[in-house]
C-alpha cells in the first residue's frame, strides 16, 4: 500500500538497507542512512550492496555490517550463482531484520526484500519491474520531479527522521589516503582534480573541452591537476594530459587507484571538475567545491545536492533527455568551454576569498 504517514508502529532493532549500485546513487542515499542512524542510534542498521561497491561502505560509522554479492557471478557460473545467492539470503535471514528498505526498487531487489523476512518491507512509489509486489509499504513523494537525495529522505521521514536533510560523508582510509600524498604532495597547490568520464557517453564532456578549462583553472591559481576515476576513465584522462599546455603540473590516476583511493583522492583535492558520474557525488558528500557540465541529464533530479549552483547545463530543446546514445549529440556544440569560464571564475575568486 501507498503510504505518506509516518511509519509508527515498528521495531528499529535491525534494519537492513538494499541500495546495490552504483556509486552516485550510493553516495545520495547517506543522508538517508545519517538520518536513520541519528533517530535510532540503538538500531543495528545493514546494507547490502554490489561487491564491486562494497569497499566504500566498509567501515562506515553509521553502518553496523555489510552484506555483498557478485552479480555478475550468474553470467559465469550458473550453479554458482544459485549457490552464492543462496548463502546470501541465508546470512540475511540468520540477521532477522525488524525492517528491510528497498531503495533501488527493481525486480531483484524487491525479490531480496522479500525473501529477508522482514515483517515490514518497504519500497518506493517509482518502484520498477513488478517490485512493488514484494512491499508491505510504499513511500510516496509530495511532487513530482524530486532530487534522488530528496526521494530517499521521504523514506526517511516515513520513518520518524525529522528536520533538515544531514549531510553525506564516506569514510576515508588513512593508508589509502597516504598513498594518494606520496604522490601528489610535491606538486604546487591547490589541487584541481577532474573526472572526465561517466557511464554514459552522453554524459561525457569532450576531453579538448574539460583542457581548455582545467588550464585556464590552473592558470588563475598556479596549482596541478589530477586526474582520476576508474579503468573506463583514463583514455579520457590521458587525453586531457595531452592537450594542456607543456609544463603544465598534472598527474593521471585514472584506474590506477582502488575504488577507496579514489576516495581518498578526491578528499584531498581543492576543486573537482566532474561529469554527472560517481565521483561528482562522492566531492559533494565531501564539500569540495565542484564545477560540473550537465548535458542529458537534469541537475535538479541527479545534479550535486547543495550545490546545484556550481553547474552548468546545455539549452539544447533536448537537454535532460537522458538518452544513454545519441547520433547527434548537438549539446556539445551549445555548452563550450566559454560557457563553463564564468563558473570557473566566480569559484575560483570565493576560494581565494575562504584563504584570506
Amino acid at each position: 500500500m501507498k503510504a505518506s504517514f509516518i511509519l509508527k508502529d515498528f521495531d528499529p532493532a535491525r534494519i537492513l538497507i538494499i541500495k546495490p549500485s552504483a556509486i552516485g546513487d550510493i553516495a545520495n542515499s547517506l543522508p538517508f542512512l545519517r538520518g536513520i542512524r541519528e533517530t535510532y542510534p540503538q538500531a543495528k542498521i545493514s546494507w547490502l550492496v554490489n561487491q564491486s561497491y562494497e569497499s566504500i561502505l566498509t567501515n562506515h560509522h553509521d553502518i553496523n555490517e555489510v552484506f555483498s554479492f557478485d552479480r555478475n557471478i550468474w553470467k559465469k557460473n550458473f550453479g554458482k550463482g544459485l549457490s552464492s545467492s543462496w548463502k546470501l539470503i541465508q546470512r540475511i535471514r540468520a540477521l532477522n531484520p525488524t525492517l528491510t528498505i528497498d531503495l533501488q526498487c527493481l525486480l531483484r531487489t524487491g525479490i531480496l526484500t522479500r525473501l529477508s523476512g522482514a515483517p515490514i518491507r518497504i519500497g518506493l512509489e517509482d518502484c520498477r519491474e513488478g517490485s512493488s509486489y514484494f512491499y508491505t509499504h510504499l513511500v510516496n513523494y509530495p511532487s513530482k520531479g524530486m532530487h534522488a537525495v530528496e526521494r530517499y529522505w521521504e523514506a526517511a521521514k516515513f520513518l520518524g527522521c525529522k528536520g533538515e536533510i544531514p549531510p553525506a560523508s564516506f569514510p576515508v582510509d588513512e593508508t589509502e589516503k597516504a598513498d594518494v600524498l606520496k604522490l601528489i604532495s610535491l606538486m604546487p597547490k591547490p589541487w584541481i582534480g577532474c573526472c572526465p568520464g561517466a557511464r554514459w557517453l552522453t554524459k561525457q564532456w569532450p576531453s579538448n573541452y574539460y583542457a581548455q578549462v582545467l588550464q585556464k583553472a590552473q592558470s588563475e591559481t598556479s596549482g596541478s591537476i589530477i586526474l582520476f576515476g576508474g579503468n573506463d576513465d583514463n583514455k579520457n584522462a590521458s587525453e586531457i594530459a595531452t592537450l594542456l599546455a607543456p609544463g603544465t603540473p598534472v598527474i593521471n590516476l585514472a584506474g590506477k587507484t582502488s575504488l577507496r583511493g579514489l576516495i581518498a583522492v578526491i578528499s584531498q583535492m581543492d576543486f573537482v571538475f566532474s561529469n554527472d558520474t560517481g565521483p561528482l557525488h562522492i566531492a559533494v558528500a565531501q564539500k569540495k567545491n565542484i564545477i560540473a557540465p550537465f548535458l542529458c541529464t537534469k541537475v535538479e533530479w541527479n545534479g550535486p545536492y547543495g550545490q546545484f549552483n556550481n553547474t552548468v547545463s546545455t539549452s539544447v530543446q533536448c537537454k535532460g533527455s537522458y538518452l544513454t546514445k545519441c547520433p547527434k549529440m548537438i549539446c556539445l556544440d551549445d555548452l563550450v568551454p566559454e560557457k563553463m569560464f564564468p563558473l570557473v571564475e566566480s569559484t575560483i575568486q570565493a576560494w581565494k576569498a575562504s584563504k584570506t
